[in-house]
């Protein structure tokens, strides 16, 4: 129940958040170029959303024709494209401070920065299946 109160409470914050702002940007340059630009960033969202389809499907027909290229995808890549996602859908939702957060998701440099894997162990190395393989018993003589 805790959680489901403080979402609540999240949302709340959110929704009033986003009205302040709204209502900053709306006295700074009117309620029409508001209300516009609201509009260019949920159309530029359903643009962005359209596209990261396109590509999702494109890939996915990919794997499956050929399931070894499903090897080939790498952690951060699905990350980053689920992020780029989340980043459009925010940017269709009025309001001007998630258009920021779904821009900065969509900045590349920005996704791979937070998503990038740092090992626990400064001696520890990550590889990429491609990188590596097993030896048996026998080879390692």
């Amino acid at each position: 129940m805790p959680y489901i109160a403080a979402f609540f409470l999240g949302t709340c914050l959110w929704i009033l958040a986003e009205l302040s702002v709204f209502g900053m940007i709306a006295s700074a340059i009117g309620l029409p170029g508001a209300i516009a630009l609201t509009l260019v960033f949920s159309l530029l969202g359903l643009a962005l959303l359209r596209r990261l389809g396109g590509q999702a499907r494109q890939l996915f027909q990919t794997v499956a024709e050929n399931p070894a290229h499903a090897l080939r995808l790498s952690p951060l890549t699905l990350r980053s494209g689920a992020l780029a996602a989340l980043g459009a859908i925010l940017l269709v939702i009025p309001g001007f401070l998630s258009d920021c957060v779904g821009l900065a998701l969509l900045l590349p440099s920005w996704r791979h920065q937070e998503l990038a894997v740092k090992p626990r162990d400064p001696n520890v190395i990550d590889l990429t299946p491609q990188d590596w393989h097993r030896i048996d018993e026998k080879e390692r003589g």
